[in-house]
């Protein structure tokens, strides 16, 4: 089961700071933290209390980007750069809210779970068309996965996904089945929470993209034929029918950037209407998109969005000082030059929540056990799997100070791995954690006995053993750093003596994911709105659990019951057991204090004040560009 799992959340986003090429997993990040936030004059908070408002047709946008995009095929892009472009082109069956983060019914109108959790179903809305005015179908759906998406010969990360594992340990591949017109049905082969999460794609149009790779309906079928055989090493493989006929290859290089704008087409609220290298993509309004508002508008309201490609922040800044753009995703450093300009510019800031990444102090509780084991000895091992020193240690995180001193008044306190815009924040976590309070570390250290004995202002373990530990984190990064230097001054202040050393990223990482020969190191993760990402760090057979990664089996008890609730959160469809299983975990998480969470950044939005409906969320694909259908000039 566990390892079906490890398979099953594979690869679902890529960051390009990623540790792990890879996926919906947790991954180190190796960044400087934006920052912003409202205790500073001039910064709106983003209040999105309100439906969207019925706006009115007309408008220009313009928005700058780092760079072109690397193509417009949304099957193989890996990138942000394409990705940004293609999703103005493509809706997806259902969606999670802007405001509330839940699913919502999008190109599809209703679905339903079957009894044994396995199957979903999606009812697509009627009258859907492509915008060429071609009707978009379920076979459309079924086509992208089972004849594009899910060949061995075609680049990107979708079929890595979807090739999963049946209960007995047999690969198989999630089916896609064509039911009529509006239903397609997703079957896979146990329970998962994520049955939504990777059943619901985008399509791309099947009567253009069938005749470019030789496939015939009639002839080849809809659906994913396979056996299943060995490998050269006696492995069970997925062995793929095809019809020589298919080039399946050819998906890697169709709607390459060279392809003629006007041939993209698209079931998103915008075409492309122009492509200029190195200089911009212009977009108009889909004529055949299904969204409308109220008063029964047609969506999106704007008549051009433009793409600027401005491939350096300090000139994206200036672009939009000078009215090139309409919108700027604000660095801290920006805030001093942008605040006391808003009236003369026309554009208010907003801040819109922590952001989704996590930073934190963890104490590394890895044996040596034998010869070829590698990890940390007593006494450093004794202190740091002492439940006590370690909530000892984790009072002496001045948050306050941190997000003041550290990130400008930047931020906000940080007690959860989850972000708190997720629908899976646990609300008492902030209750629950240790607030700073050195004296109460003091007090903690003195009940168990790691006292000063021989008065030279050093505490020592009932051994009489010095205790002093090493800590470190990334050079470069000055956040952390900061920290680490912040987190030393208030150890060292009650006698624990902290070796501070930052150091090389790659090293670091080496360190925490096959040597296991460090300390207390200071690092960070990237953060999902689902939790389901953290499954290569919660679980105690994760490969990032970093206290102890790749348990065989949990060798804690309360390892043991992060287990038992991850499988409550995560093998399962019902989404109130998931929110008690996770809840179980951010409170064990908080009180064993494996390690121990800082500040999340804040984050900055600055736009135009003539637009309205930006309800912008501090979450990859829920900003401005998530929203550009509903944004309209006022």
């Amino acid at each position: 089961m566990k390892r079906f799992y490890l398979l099953l959340i594979a690869a679902l986003l890529l960051l390009p700071t990623a540790l792990f090429a890879g996926g919906a997993e947790e991954e180190v990040v190796d960044v400087e933290m934006a920052q912003g936030d409202t205790q500073f004059e001039g910064v709106l908070d983003m209040d999105r209390s309100t439906a969207w408002e019925n706006g009115r047709p007309g408008g220009r946008f313009v928005v700058s980007m780092l760079s072109d995009p690397k193509s417009f095929n949304p099957i193989t892009a890996e990138e942000t750069s394409t990705t940004n472009v293609m999703g103005q082109l493509a809706d997806s069956l259902v969606n999670r809210n802007q405001d509330t983060l839940e699913w919502e019914p999008e190109l599809a109108e209703s679905w339903t779970i079957s009894a044994d959790e396995r199957t979903v179903t999606y009812t697509l809305r009627s009258g859907l068309q492509w915008s060429d005015g071609t009707a978009l179908t379920a076979k459309d759906f079924v086509f992208t996965m089972n004849q594009v998406a899910l060949r061995e010969d075609v680049s990107g990360s979708t079929r890595g996904v979807l090739m999963q594992e049946d209960e007995d340990g047999h690969p198989v591949m999630v089916e896609y089945t064509y039911i009529d017109s509006r239903r397609l049905s997703v079957t896979f082969p146990q329970v998962t929470a994520g049955i939504i999460t990777q059943s619901t794609l985008a399509p791309v149009p099947m009567h253009i993209w069938g005749p470019a790779i030789g496939w015939n309906e009639s002839r080849d079928g809809l659906e994913y034929e396979y056996t299943v055989g060995t490998d050269e090493d006696g492995n069970e493989v997925i062995i793929e029918v095809k019809d020589p006929g298919v080039d399946y290859a050819a998906v890697n290089s169709f709607w390459g950037v060279d392809t003629d704008v006007s041939e993209l087409v698209s079931c998103g609220p915008f075409i492309v209407s122009e492509y200029v290298p190195d200089q911009r993509v212009v977009f108009e309004p889909n004529p055949y998109y299904w969204k409308v508002d109220d008063n029964g508008i047609r969506l999106p309201y704007l008549e051009q969005v433009v793409y600027l490609t401005v491939p350096d922040l300090d000139t994206q800044l200036q672009r939009f000082i000078a009215g090139d753009t309409d919108f700027y995703g604000m660095r801290g450093e920006d805030y001093a030059v942008l605040v006391d300009r808003q009236a003369e510019l026309g554009f208010n800031i907003y801040a819109l929540g922590p952001a989704s990444g996590t930073v934190f102090i963890t104490f590394n509780q890895n044996p040596i056990e034998g010869e070829d084991d590698a990890g940390i000895e007593p006494p450093q091992l004794t202190w740091l799997s002492n439940r006590t020193f370690r909530q000892a240690m984790a009072s002496l995180i001045d948050r306050e100070t941190l997000i003041n001193n550290v990130a400008y008044g930047f931020g906000y306190p940080q007690y959860s791995f989850i972000p708190t815009a997720s629908p899976y924040y646990w609300q008492g976590a902030e209750a629950a954690a240790f607030p700073f309070d050195p004296q109460a570390a003091a007090d903690m250290l003195d009940s168990i006995d790691y006292i000063d004995r021989d008065g030279d202002g050093w505490r020592e373990d009932p051994d009489g053993n010095k205790i002093s530990l090493r800590l470190a984190t990334n050079s470069g990064n000055s956040v952390r750093e900061s920290t680490c230097e912040l987190f030393e001054a208030e150890a060292e202040a009650i006698g624990i003596d902290i070796d501070y050393q930052p150091g090389d990223f790659n090293a670091l990482v080496t360190q925490l994911v096959a040597t296991f020969d460090w300390e207390l190191i200071c690092i960070g993760l990237t953060g999902s709105v689902d939790p389901i990402s953290g499954a290569n760090v919660y679980p105690s057979q994760g490969s990032l659990h970093m206290i102890e990664p790749n348990q065989v089996s949990p060798r804690r008890a309360w390892e043991q019951q992060v287990d038992d609730a991850w499988a409550q959160a995560n093998y399962t469809t019902d989404e109130n057991q998931r929110k008690a299983g996770f809840e179980i975990i951010q409170r064990l998480w908080i009180q064993e204090v494996p390690w121990v969470y800082t500040f999340n950044p804040a984050t900055l939005s600055a736009i135009g004040t003539e637009y309205g409906n930006f309800y912008a969320q501090p979450i990859d694909g829920y900003g401005v560009l998530s929203q550009l259908e509903y944004l309209y000039v006022k």
